[in-house]
């Protein structure tokens, strides 16, 4: 799919997308398609092979787990960005359409193969991941510690040994 300077333009406006320069992100976007999704429908779910990543164009969508809905989305945002990280990630929550949406979808295997390949635009856009999913830990570390007492401190303290040995 050929997007166009103007578009490229805006989104790497995006955090995920910063740093990029135009001609980069011109070619990190040549695989993807624009998809257009009607109010209601759902874009996918918790539980789903995670695909691609998903940049909403136009409309808003609600991202919900276990029926929690845990954020609103609108124009040049992104959704589905875990999907990037390897292969076989699923989903952890569900997006639906709160309005008729238009999305740019970037597959998941295209820019495993960039970052593979060494890509400068996959690496970059990675990088990026890393520093928002950074910030997202820190947000809930924060969250888990206000919230401890009791059988909470147990579990931050279980989750912490998790995060210092890096073992999942």
């Amino acid at each position: 799919m050929s997007i166009t300077t103007q578009l490229v333009k805006k989104l790497v406006q995006i955090p995920i997308f910063g740093g990029l320069t135009v001609g980069e992100a011109a070619a990190f976007f040549e695989v993807a398609h624009e998809a257009s999704v009607g109010k209601g429908a759902t874009l996918f779910r918790e539980g789903d092979d995670g695909d691609a990543l998903l940049v909403i164009l136009e409309g808003e969508v609600a991202v919900t787990r276990k029926g929690i809905e845990l954020a609103r989305l609108g124009k040049h945002t992104v959704l589905g960005e875990m999907s990037l990280m390897g292969e076989g990630e699923v989903r952890s929550a569900t997006a639906t359409a709160l309005t008729d949406v238009k999305v740019l979808n970037v597959p998941s295997k295209r820019v495993q193969k960039m970052l593979k390949d060494d890509d400068v635009a996959a690496l970059k856009v990675v990088a990026n991941l890393a520093q928002v999913m950074s910030k997202r830990l820190q947000a809930i570390n924060e969250r888990l510690v206000s919230m401890s007492g009791g059988k909470k401190k147990e579990e931050l303290a279980d989750f912490g040994r998790i995060l210092t040995t890096w073992q999942f």
